[in-house]
């Protein structure tokens, strides 16, 4: 291991350490909710944590293959423009509803492409799709029936998995070990050993949530075994959110950019994007965006980026996990509103 390297792990060990104290210590005061004197605490540690946690993974970052020998910066920011205006376009006359496309996009990628996949890569798709399946009967939040947002799940996440390795292998990312997997990579036992690193990781932001009131709005969370359903999110939006989307994009901005300007891009403008359809939407909608975008999105697709798709879905499921287990207490009368 480099110095750099070195020292920019002892930094985010160090601000980790310290914010997971003193973001416990908060929730255990009975912090949760988003106007009390917590928050601009919780939100400046969040800030750290997510700034040590990139500078981190920016020092072993994988070289990049090139492609564009240089990049058109006139077409660049064209395309890039008219690329975050049909994604807003999209959100505002579609909303929701979009999900039910993203299959059939997976599909169309598969049917252009048409890549060779190992019988591991097909079985662990479609283990991933059945396993969101199956949690996703459970999910309260949704107002479509759950058999269908069960169905939808799976059919998010086999094609969104295929398509996504297909345009990464394609482009030569996948063969440099970017948004790779490491269950098919290097075996289960690394594949579980990162999805409990995630898992780890995430803790600190995990905790920020619950500061910042998140708990709150999960009134459907009345059972002790629900908040395993955020596995279903933690495998689900990972699969369209990242491996499918920040491809798909960086597939179309390839041409006119650097492969590095081009993969930046894509990964800033999806979790963005992916932030902005957690929220109302509309202008008053853009501050949580900035802040969902900054604080959660970006750690967790810089995770999938550089440490793997099972690091980044155990962050991920770390953060619904504790936000629906803080808020069955809540729901419960087991912890003091």
């Amino acid at each position: 291991m480099d110095r750099t390297k070195a020292s920019t792990r002892y930094v985010l060990l160090a601000v980790w350490l310290l914010s997971t104290v003193g973001l416990a210590w908060l929730v255990l005061r009975g912090h949760h909710t988003f106007d009390s004197s917590a928050t601009l605490p919780a939100l400046l540690a969040l800030l750290l944590c997510t700034a040590a946690l990139l500078w981190w993974l920016s020092s072993g970052a994988p070289p990049v293959p090139p492609h564009a020998p240089r990049t058109r910066r006139g077409r660049f920011a064209l395309l890039l423009l008219l690329a975050i205006l049909v994604l807003l376009a999209l959100r505002a006359i579609v909303g929701p509803p979009l999900l039910f496309a993203l299959p059939v996009i997976g599909l169309v990628v598969l049917a252009i492409l048409r890549p060779r996949f190992s019988p591991l890569e097909m079985a662990y798709a479609a283990s991933l799709a059945l396993l969101a399946g199956i949690a996703g009967l459970g999910a309260r939040w949704v107002t479509i029936p759950p058999w269908t947002w069960a169905g939808l799940q799976v059919a998010l996440v086999f094609p969104g998995l295929l398509a996504g390795w297909a345009i990464l292998r394609h482009t030569g990312l996948l063969q440099a070990g970017i948004g790779h997997s490491l269950w098919v990579a290097d075996g289960w036992a690394p594949a579980l050993r990162s999805f409990a690193y995630g898992i780890a990781l995430a803790t600190p932001w995990a905790l920020g949530m619950i500061v910042l009131g998140s708990a709150n709005q999960e009134t459907w969370v009345q059972h002790w075994w629900q908040p395993l359903i955020a596995i279903q999110p933690g495998i689900a939006e990972e699969a369209w959110g990242r491996v499918l989307l920040v491809p798909l994009l960086f597939l179309a901005l390839r041409p006119v950019a650097r492969a590095r300007t081009a993969l930046a891009a894509s990964l800033l403008v999806m979790a963005y994007w992916f932030a902005y359809l957690h929220t109302s939407g509309g202008l008053g909608a853009l501050i949580s965006t900035a802040m969902i975008g900054t604080l959660f999105a970006l750690p967790t697709s810089y995770l999938w980026l550089r440490r793997g798709l099972e690091t980044a879905i155990g962050f991920h499921f770390c953060l619904d996990f504790v936000k629906f287990v803080a808020a069955y207490l809540l729901n419960r009368g087991l912890w003091p509103s």
